[in-house]
């Protein structure tokens, strides 16, 4: 009767949070859609950048002060689920805040919003079915997998990226029914309100011998490098702006405008947002040099004056510019070079090598499996230790 009842608990939860975490991916990706074009139509909206970070920085200094730790904050709770619950409150605030980060042209990504968004809206479910701590837990990270999923599309790497992103040693046990459940689930539900997700391509498969083995291997010690100075990069600008000035909100505002006349300035519009169209422009034809550097530094400082998101895709467009550049040297497929480069830094920077190789089987295909696998381990180890989603 135990089981039976436990059964039907877990199976009411799994239904619950995927319909929270698709339907909202859903209505993010669609919102996020309609600000990019109009953004892009009207150019204008750039010179709004200092007035949306201090509309961000406001918010959540006077309303959504717990919440400002965003995914840091869902790590923690993981790690130690005994803490209150994550406020509800945290959905429209990443919601809202991602929006006009993206209408204005901050460098931001997504899977933030997504996670934020399923995590703050399940854990709500915890009082009503009562949960323990330890199911506490099990249920946030079948939230962080839906979120992931569904935004993406990728249900499995969705179920490993929750795995990978808070447990520092991964346990494959019957808990991991539910996670998996709920990528899946949530990936449909996104689905079945008519989403439709970017397709990536790789075209060539590099034949394998020694000298691709070297040339792979010199790629993904690049990937890693990258990696790394993203992340120190992260962690110097925040610190540096914070020190300088001290003051959140003329923070947020003198940074807007240096992004908006950094913008204006050298005509990079294709850089800010997510960047979708370079991002597969760079699959068929060589990056320019350092596009990945720009979009590098773009998003270090638009993260680093509190504009919200993510970190996700400014890291797939980093690394597929990365990649597809490395053509011009490495005599490798371009489109090969471009989708493990998007995964790998990616995957090194959030210390995910395990669901980066499934991102790359369920974004190219079987066949990419093992490359990213093998890629993705050496970047995360020459990435450094920590994750974006940790304290750096």
């Amino acid at each position: 009767m135990t089981i039976i009842r436990s059964l039907l608990k877990w199976g009411i939860l799994c239904i619950l949070i995927s319909l929270f975490a698709g339907s909202a991916s859903a209505l993010f990706l669609v919102l996020l859609d309609s600000v990019t074009t109009l953004r892009t139509k009207y150019t204008g909206l750039i010179a709004l950048l200092p007035m949306a970070a201090l509309i961000s920085v406001i918010l959540y200094q006077t309303i959504g002060k717990k919440s400002a730790k965003g995914n840091q904050l869902i790590v923690a709770t993981i790690e130690h689920p005994s803490k209150p619950l994550i406020e509800w409150i945290m959905a429209p605030f990443i919601l809202f805040t991602t929006l006009i980060a993206h209408l204005c042209g901050a460098s931001v990504g997504r899977e933030g919003t997504a996670l934020q968004l399923s995590a703050s809206l399940s854990d709500q479910l915890t009082r009503p079915f009562k949960l323990s701590d330890y199911e506490r837990a099990i249920l946030l990270k079948a939230a962080v997998a839906a979120g992931f999923g569904s935004v993406f599309g990728t249900p499995l790497a969705g179920a490993l990226f929750a795995l990978e992103f808070a447990d520092k040693k991964i346990q494959f046990n019957k808990n991991i029914a539910p996670i998996l459940i709920c990528g899946f689930l949530a990936d449909q539900v996104t689905l079945w309100w008519g989403i439709q997700h970017t397709v990536y391509s790789i075209t060539h498969l590099p034949a394998f011998n020694m000298l691709s083995g070297l040339q792979i291997l010199l790629a993904s010690i690049l990937f890693g490098v990258i990696a790394f100075v993203f992340k120190a990069g992260l962690t110097f600008i925040k610190y540096s702006t914070e020190k300088l000035i001290p003051n959140e909100s003329w923070r947020a505002v003198s940074g807007g405008i240096l992004i908006a006349v950094v913008i204006y300035s050298t005509a990079i519009d294709d850089f800010i947002g997510l960047g979708i169209p370079y991002i597969l422009d760079a699959y068929s034809a060589p990056a320019i040099p350092f596009a990945f550097l720009i979009k590098l530094l773009l998003t270090i400082f638009s993260l680093s004056i509190g504009f919200k998101g993510g970190e996700v895709t400014p890291l797939f467009f980093i690394g597929a510019t990365l990649g597809s550049a490395l053509s011009l040297i490495i005599p490798l497929p371009i489109s090969f070079l471009a989708g493990m480069g998007m995964v790998a830094v990616f995957g090194a920077a959030s210390k995910t090598p395990l669901a980066t190789a499934v991102l790359a089987y369920e974004l190219f295909g079987k066949e990419y499996i093992f490359y990213a696998f093998v890629i993705a381990f050496i970047a995360s180890f020459i990435a450094g230790k920590k994750s974006i989603y940790q304290p750096q």
